[in-house]
């Protein structure tokens, strides 16, 4: 049996703590921060909003595998203790003009998937909206998943299937073949797994340099309120309007090189404003905000490989929630010795050699 420890519990760190346990590996997931998940402390994956978008509006670089994915939280949410945390009730884009619109229907249908445009009766009824919009486009595959919810269950989910998690564990030193606790604690494996978001640390870096290209992209969320509960998410020009498990946030500004997780009033004003251009008079703000601090790769897909003694999977960017499944089972390919195929080998740090 292989024995791997994870260091690092956030989204992509639990889905492989899951993954490697389903496949027969023995789990050890070291977390520096509380189990206690709140948007409000450093951990990025809960201060998300836990967009599920696989589809953008024109062709990406590794656009099969943001959909093979998103596949996978639809498969594996029957059951799963995280499963009341995610909900796939489609997206809808609004584009910027007709053209655009005809864009991005084109684009999702060529990736055999579901796309409609809206005229504005429609859109009123996909997302409970009253604006008039003549630009929509339906697109079904697209999920939600409330972070805190889903954190918990995935955690949940890990135990159960016999992983062991331990919270406010700091990593004082890491190894190929083990890691050792600021407490004194060693924990030895024969695999060494380090998934820390952009918080690592120089003893991280030391034996993964490929985490040293992972840099701080703030990004700032909103409460809001709706008249009626928002159906379909919508993304429009500059934001996102998501309604989760128990709220409605508006989303999203993008401060590259910022670690500090105090919201700029300013920075949501001009958020709020964007969202009010194209939906007015249909949002309220809650006066509730925070910011997560995201891990950005040079290219903005995650590095999922061999780096130095370990391996890593960082540098998610805004995808980490939606590209976490894909993630756990490269690890798992690679802890197990499984054939690489080309595009999961495509993710490598090696691409940045």
């Amino acid at each position: 049996m292989k024995k791997v420890i994870i260091v690092g519990g956030g989204i992509v760190g639990l889905w492989c703590a899951v993954r490697l346990r389903q496949g027969g590996a023995q789990v050890t997931l070291l977390e520096a921060e509380s189990e206690f998940f709140t948007p409000y402390g450093p951990t990025a994956s809960a201060a998300a909003a836990g967009m599920l978008a696989p589809i953008e509006p024109r062709a990406s670089a590794h656009e099969q595998l943001a959909l093979e994915s998103f596949d996978m939280w639809r498969d594996r949410q029957p059951g799963a203790e995280w499963a009341d945390g995610v909900r796939f009730d489609g997206c809808v884009i609004i584009a910027e003009n007709p053209e655009q619109a005809a864009q991005v229907q084109a684009n999702a249908q060529r990736l055999g998937r579901g796309a409609a445009a809206l005229n504005p009766s429609q859109f009123r009824k996909r997302t409970g909206l009253e604006a008039k919009v003549e630009t929509g486009v339906f697109v079904a595959d697209e999920g939600i998943a409330d972070p805190v919810r889903v954190l918990s269950g995935l955690s949940m989910q890990a135990r159960a299937l016999g992983a062991l998690l331990t919270f406010d564990a700091d990593v004082a030193e890491i190894g190929g073949h083990s890691v050792t606790a600021h407490d004194g604690r060693v924990f030895e494996a024969d695999v060494v797994v380090a998934a820390p978001g952009v918080w690592a640390t120089d003893a991280l870096k030391a034996a993964a340099p490929d985490l040293d290209r992972v840099t701080a992209g703030k990004g700032q969320l909103i409460a809001v309120e709706t008249a009626q509960p928002l159906g379909a998410t919508v993304r429009g020009p500059g934001f996102y309007l998501a309604r989760r498990r128990d709220d409605t946030v508006l989303g999203a500004t993008m401060e590259m090189g910022r670690t500090d997780r105090r919201p700029d009033p300013e920075k949501g004003a001009a958020l709020f404003a964007r969202a009010e251009a194209v939906l007015p008079g249909e949002l309220r703000l809650v006066e509730r905000a925070w910011a997560g601090i995201r891990p950005m790769s040079p290219d903005g897909w995650p590095m999922i490989g061999p780096s130095g003694d370990v391996l890593i999977a960082a540098g998610h960017a805004r995808n980490g929630w939606l590209l976490a499944p894909v993630t756990a089972e490269i690890i798992s390919a690679y802890v197990f010795g499984a054939e690489i195929p080309p595009e999961w080998a495509a993710l490598s740090p090696a691409r940045f050699a």
